[in-house]
Formats: C-alpha cells, sequence, structure tokens
C-alpha cells in the first residue's frame, strides 16, 4: 500500500509543527473524539499534544489489552475508527490481541504505537534486535502495517490509514512511529487534508447473473455475514429479503445484521452448526445469496454442504482481492455490502415476490418457539437447583432488552446462551466477540459503548474467568465515570472448557476458579454491585444496576452445564 501523493490529494498548506502535533491535527480533522491508550516513555511526545486538545478525551487505560479493545468495540458500534495509543514493545505487544480480533471482525480501528529510535543499538529500552520486529506482528492482523520515516509523512500516512481502515471491508491500520521521529522538533508539512472513503461496488456482469438467477429462482436463500453488520447495511438487508421474500441465515458474527423480531430471519443460533430448520432451507433452496460474508470459513463450510442450488457470492473484502472461496460460486464479487445490497435491490426492484405466510410461521415457531421451549425445559427441570441454571439467568436479562439495550458478549458457555436466548432487535442489541475468541472482551467493549452511546442500555455479559482477565480495569470504569451493567454469569471455573474436555475424554482438569467476591471487588474500586442467587433476584438487580451511576456488578452464581435437550423437537 502506498501513501497518498500530492496529485491524488490536491494542493495543501504547508505548516510547521512538531509531530505530536501532527498527529492530534489528523484526529481533529478525522472528527475524533475519543482515545483509549495508556502513556509510555516512547510517546510523550503524542501525550504532550494530547493536553492542548480538549475536544478529545483520553481514556488512560490499565492494561494495553483493553485500550485495543475498546478501540475495537467502538469502531464497531460507531462505524468510525477507534483509535488506540500505546508504546513501544510491551505496550504495542499487549494490545496485539484486540487488535487481531478487531480484524477478525471487520472492525475500523487506527493503532499508533511508539518505537526505538530508528538505527537503535541492540537491547534498547522496548526494543528487540529485528527493527522491524512490529511491522511484522501486525502485518497479519491489520489492512496495512506501516512505519513513518520522517515526520513530514505524518499526515500523509494517517491520512492513508483513516481511508484504508474504513474503506471496503473496515479493519485496522497500525502506524509505528519512532522516538526520534516524535522528538525531531518542529518541521514543515502539509497541513491535514483527509481523503475520500471508497467501497467496492458489484461487476455488471454479476449483477445481470444475479437478476437472471432470481428471475429462474422460486426458494431464494440469503445467507448474510458480518460485512452486512460492519457497513451498516440491516436495512438493506431487510429491503432485498422482503423483495425477494427469502429467509435469511445469519453467520455467528453477524448478530443483528437482520434481526431476530424479523420474520424472514432464521437466526444465528450456533457457530458452525445450522438448525434444522436452517438446514432444510439450505437443502430445498434454489438459489444462495451470500452476502458480507468470506468463503473458506467453518460456516461457510457447513452451508456450502447443506446446499445443491447455485451460489452468488458478494465477498466480504477489499478491492483487487480474490473471492477467498473454497466452493465455486455461480458469480461472484467483492464489494461493500450496503453498496452492493442497494446495486441488488435497484437491479431486482421490478421482481418483488408475493408475502410467504406458511414460510414467516414456520420461522416465528422455529426461532421464538425454540427460545420457549428450551426455557421452559429448563424451568421444569433446574427451577429449583442452586446454582441457578445458565437460560433462567438469562431469561431475567433478556425482559431488559429493548430497543435501547446494548448487550456486549464474551467468548464462553455463557456466549452461545446470550446468543440463544436475548432476541435481537437491532444491530446493536447483541455484539459478540468474534471468531477471534479473546476471553475479557465484554468490560471494555462495555466501557467503549457506553462513551459511544451513553444514552443507551449498555449490559456485559460474561464469565468469572474472562472478567477477571479484563477485571484490572475496572478501575477506568470508575476514574472516566463510565457505568454499564457487568453481569458475570459465576461458574467458579472455565466452564465451557468443563465441558469440552468431559465430552472429549470423561473428565476435566485445570478448569477451577476460585474467584474473589465480585460484589466487594466492585464496591473496592468504588463501584458497586449486586449477588445473585435466584433468578428472581434478576430483576431488582438489573434495575439497581441500570439506574446506578457507577459502574454496577451482578454476581450472578450459575450453573455452566447444558441440559440434555432435543432442539429438533421444536426447531422445524
Amino acid at each position: 500500500m502506498t501513501t497518498a501523493t500530492h496529485a491524488e490529494a490536491g494542493e495543501r498548506k504547508r505548516v510547521t509543527q512538531r509531530s505530536g502535533q501532527a498527529v492530534i491535527e489528523a484526529l481533529t480533522a478525522e472528527g475524533v473524539t475519543h482515545v483509549f491508550g495508556l502513556v509510555g516513555s516512547h510517546v510523550l511526545e503524542l501525550y504532550d499534544a494530547l493536553l492542548d486538545a480538549p475536544h478529545i478525551r483520553h481514556v488512560t487505560v490499565k492494561h494495553e489489552t483493553t485500550a485495543s479493545g475498546m478501540a475495537d468495540a467502538w469502531g464497531r458500534i460507531t462505524g468510525k475508527p477507534g483509535i488506540c495509543f500505546v508504546t513501544a514493545g510491551p505496550g504495542a505487544t499487549n494490545s496485539l490481541t484486540g487488535v487481531a480480533q478487531a480484524y477478525m471482525s471487520a472492525s475500523p480501528l487506527i493503532h499508533v504505537s511508539g518505537a526505538v529510535p530508528h538505527g537503535a543499538s541492540f537491547e534498547a529500552f522496548h526494543g528487540v534486535d529485528q527493527a522491524d520486529f512490529l511491522l511484522g506482528i501486525f502485518k497479519d492482523v491489520t489492512k496495512w502495517s506501516v512505519a513513518i520515516e520522517r515526520p513530514e509523512d505524518i499526515p500523509h500516512v494517517f491520512a492513508e490509514a483513516f481511508r484504508i481502515a474504513q474503506s471496503d471491508r473496515p479493519g485496522p491500520v497500525h502506524i509505528e512511529l519512532p522516538e526520534n521521529v516524535l522528538l525531531a522538533g518542529p518541521t514543515e508539512m502539509d497541513s491535514y487534508t483527509p481523503l475520500p472513503i471508497e467501497h467496492a461496488r458489484l461487476e455488471a456482469a454479476v449483477l445481470d447473473a444475479v437478476a437472471a438467477r432470481v428471475h429462474d429462482s422460486q426458494r431464494p436463500l440469503i445467507w448474510a455475514g458480518k460485512g452486512v453488520k460492519a457497513a451498516f447495511a440491516d436495512a438493506e438487508l431487510a429491503e432485498l429479503a422482503e423483495l425477494l421474500e427469502a429467509p435469511v441465515i445469519l453467520s455467528g458474527d453477524a448478530a443483528g445484521g437482520l434481526p431476530d423480531i424479523h420474520p424472514l430471519a432464521t437466526g444465528q443460533l450456533s457457530l458452525y452448526e445450522l438448525t434444522p430448520l436452517q438446514q432444510e432451507l439450505a437443502h430445498n433452496a434454489d438459489l444462495i445469496i451470500a452476502v458480507g460474508e468470506r468463503g473458506g470459513t467453518g460456516f461457510a463450510d457447513a452451508l456450502f454442504a447443506a446446499v445443491n442450488a447455485p451460489v452468488i457470492g458478494v465477498w466480504l473484502g477489499n478491492r483487487g482481492e480474490a473471492p477467498d472461496v473454497r466452493a465455486m460460486a455461480d458469480a461472484s464479487g467483492v464489494a461493500h455490502a450496503r453498496t452492493a445490497l442497494n446495486q441488488l435491490v435497484e437491479t431486482l426492484g421490478d421482481q418483488q415476490r408475493p408475502r410467504d405466510t406458511d414460510l414467516r410461521e414456520r420461522i416465528a415457531r422455529a426461532g421464538r418457539g425454540l427460545r420457549q421451549a428450551v426455557l421452559d425445559d429448563a424451568r421444569a427441570r433446574f427451577s429449583a437447583n442452586r446454582p441457578m441454571h445458565y437460560g433462567l439467568a438469562l431469561e431475567g436479562l433478556a425482559r431488559f432488552v429493548d430497543d435501547d439495550a446494548i448487550v456486549l458478549g464474551d467468548i464462553g458457555s455463557h456466549n452461545q446462551w446470550t446468543r440463544l436466548i436475548v432476541e435481537t432487535r437491532n444491530r446493536d442489541t447483541f455484539h459478540p466477540e468474534g471468531y477471534w475468541g479473546a476471553m475479557g472482551f465484554a468490560l471494555p467493549a462495555a466501557l467503549a459503548a457506553k462513551l459511544a452511546r451513553p444514552d443507551k442500555r449498555v449490559i456485559g455479559v460474561t464469565g468469572d474467568g474472562c472478567f477477571l482477565m479484563a477485571s484490572a480495569d475496572f478501575a477506568t470504569a470508575v476514574e472516566h465515570g463510565i457505568n454499564p451493567v457487568i453481569v458475570i454469569l459465576n461458574d467458579r471455573q472455565y466452564g465451557m472448557i468443563v465441558g469440552m474436555q468431559t465430552a472429549y475424554y470423561g473428565r476435566s482438569s485445570a478448569t477451577a476458579l476460585d474467584g474473589p467476591d465480585f460484589v466487594a471487588f466492585a464496591r473496592s474500586f468504588g463501584g458497586d454491585g449486586m449477588r445473585v442467587e435466584h433468578p428472581e433476584q434478576l430483576a431488582e438487580a438489573l434495575e439497581r444496576g441500570l439506574a446506578s451511576d457507577r459502574i454496577f456488578v451482578i454476581d450472578a452464581i450459575c450453573d455452566h452445564r447444558l441440559p440434555d435437550y432435543d432442539f429438533k423437537a421444536v426447531a422445524g
């Protein structure tokens, strides 16, 4: 990737400024309001410049993984790049997990790290012998990993970074600022000029193929992936589905791409397995329109194994990339999901299908019916159990999830139950952690969500193991007055791993957790909380938490086990 030239961006005004000032000018021009980071000796210049930018709020974290996690969540919720500042060496590597998660989730993010000076000797502080070490480790989890060689390159590199992060498939960009570049002193350079965001469109040949295939089809099916959610294209997806009266299957990381309450949404109840109704619809479909997904994923393999129909692929990627598919599609192209969906609706506008009442009723039975049947079964068999069953705890939570709620997930059994029990009402109802599966996402994500949408009900759902991994940044919430509710489904162990070990080997090991009293933990930092041991207590706890002006922990003592329930009995 090359930086923009004067010819591309037009003539710019020349200014003389320090490197830190140039970075802050770039953020200001791009409308940045928040930076998540942790100061260190190699980025002092950046933090001094921030003092002169009161319009940018810096959130100081306690661990750099939280900084990148917050930036990731900010990008998912706002559509604008989350900004992360970290120091050189371990500051950057600590934040790598969050950057990788943003990459896997197609979330725009600008990751700015310090670095040792150019030509630094061996064993320089925060350095390793390989000068390009940080560039290399970030290369495979970003759309662009670049080191700035001269202060005068700062405006061009940052403009290109913002364009790349937001164009086509969104994703993170890593910018390395060596200490000697930051400390070079006032330098003459171009003033900052933002560059236009570019989105790939479907070629006419693909649109023609879609029109011909749709015309000949009777039972089209839409498969939608995270690209739809990343492009904020939920309304456009609903418009296409209603035009074709086509049921929609969502990949596991596309929750809310078509909300569960939509009558054509068949849901995303598991990561790599189709529900019985989805399997039937896929098997009987005579056309698959894939939008905003990548081929070659586990979900793609599961879907392709179930279909016998031609596939039209609008793949998630960047312009110039070949579609990453293992199965040959009838026609395909790489395009931005919202742009492509608008093209498809325009192309297919004369092919409006009549409403299929029977299909919609079957979808409703398979979705809400399955959800209700599982809860009924859990109540019948586990209502007296202590610790309480996950499903019953989450039923209490689901009653508080309305159009103004944002729920942030984490990795573990609690995540799977949240997907099943909490019905999505819009694209923001539920944000899962993503296929990178990094523990500890819910807390930083909830903090970022509350900052981005302070008027919303923000609830993080996590497990005791995941919470402990991010728990140092409970202090960050208190210091900055950020007040989400964090629900900890506490089973005193790494419950998902216990289940997997028991299924594979008949026993488990290294999974016990003897965590703290999480309510006492919260209060020791200046937050608040409530311990919940009965499902009936969830309502009181959530009412208190959502009304609190402090971060509030609900320590829900739960059982990790899944019931031996026959999902197929009610899913068809």
